[in-house]
């Protein structure tokens, strides 16, 4: 009995005694955590802004024709009569004023050229292209313009319708099937040979027959290159 009796005497303030001791215990650990200050999250690093480069002059576009715009890229031959309409020698392009010229007054070099341009040609065309091709005239009459027999002064006329001779030479030749091919590369190693270069000529026409003479090589040099 004596010993029933006297267990809540001890047990009751031992109980007390841990409770208060884990009061202060949680007192001390309260403050510690509640007035700590939470740790930085982290962020990262935004990189410094780059400098602005100073506005670049952007090219202004070319205007674009609008639709139904024409785009005049050559103008008709003039008539045989040899006189350019006014309307046809247009400023802007001189050279086209001298073509007109040149073809008036050339009306073989006028037909090589409207079928030389020609994409598809016709069988009538094709015929009639291979017919100045083969034409001992014709081909003479080049040969005349290309030694400018008797010229001593320049002329852009007569230049243009060397150059045309030269055009028609050289795709004479290039027609392997021409009777006239063998006499061809003839005529144009007489005018290489040729000494038509005279001293009491214009320079600039000097320097243009020279210039003739070096396409006339390079034509002979593809279609005959141990000739040339």
């Amino acid at each position: 009995m004596a010993r029933s009796s006297l267990m809540p005497r001890t047990v009751l303030p031992l109980i007390g005694a841990l409770a208060l001791a884990a009061a202060c215990v949680f007192w001390l650990l309260l403050p510690a955590s509640s007035d700590a200050p939470p740790p930085a999250p982290l962020v990262a690093a935004v990189p410094e802004p780059l400098p602005i480069p100073a506005a670049v002059a952007v090219p202004t576009p070319r205007p674009v024709p609008t639709q139904g715009a024409t785009l005049l890229v050559n103008t008709p031959l003039a008539p045989a009569s040899g006189q350019v309409p006014p309307t046809l020698a247009r400023p802007g392009s001189p050279l086209d004023a001298v073509r007109q010229r040149v073809m008036a007054a050339n009306p073989d070099l006028a037909q090589f050229r409207h079928l030389q341009r020609k994409v598809l040609r016709k069988g009538d065309e094709q015929a009639s292209l291979q017919s100045l091709f083969k034409d001992r005239e014709v081909i003479n009459a080049a040969k005349q313009d290309l030694l400018a027999t008797g010229e001593r002064t320049f002329s852009e006329d007569a230049q243009f319708r060397r150059l045309y001779q030269v055009e028609f030479l050289g795709s004479a030749l290039e027609w392997k099937d021409n009777p006239e091919r063998p006499a061809l590369l003839n005529d144009l190693e007489e005018l290489l040979r040729a000494d038509n270069l005279d001293p009491d000529m214009e320079l600039e026409l000097r320097r243009s027959l020279s210039g003739d003479k070096v396409e006339l090589f390079m034509i002979l040099l593809h279609n005959d290159r141990a000739r040339a």
